[in-house]
């Protein structure tokens, strides 16, 4: 990971959701896309497993382009998640911890390759409803 100067993103002739309208942080030092925490996120209700999985699998063309179609794999509240939801609370705290939901994807157009038919993403409930707010893998 870049310790000191610039980075700009998107980098140049990426064509990534900047075209569609997805806002990137602004460019300088150690600011990466969709790695800040949820302030803002909501407690997670009832059936917000599946909410949070179904909306991993919309924002999935945007955030994995050309990987073709997503599959969910598992989706787990945080604390059920493993390493991932370990994650969570050691880069954003308990609040997060206990307010997100990981989400593995599975994209069978990329098999067999492991690492690249593999995405993860946490994702959590806000004002305007369930995003994605960090891609992990």
């Amino acid at each position: 990971m870049a310790t000191s100067g610039d980075i700009r993103w998107p980098p140049p002739g990426r064509n990534d959701g900047h075209q569609r309208g997805i806002s990137w942080p602004p460019p300088g030092r150690n600011r990466w896309p969709l790695t800040h925490c949820p302030a803002g996120a909501k407690g997670l209700p009832a059936g917000a497993v599946a909410r949070a999985a179904d909306r991993a699998l919309v924002e999935a063309p945007l955030l994995y382009p050309g990987l073709g179609a997503a599959v969910i794999t598992q989706s787990a509240l945080s604390p059920y998640a493993g390493v991932r939801g370990s994650e969570v609370k050691h880069q954003c705290g308990r609040r997060a911890f206990h307010r997100t939901v990981v989400v593995e994807l599975l994209f069978p157009k990329e098999l067999p390759s492991a690492s690249l038919s593999q995405g993860v993403v946490f994702v959590s409930r806000f004002a305007t409803g369930y995003r994605v707010w960090e891609v992990a893998h």
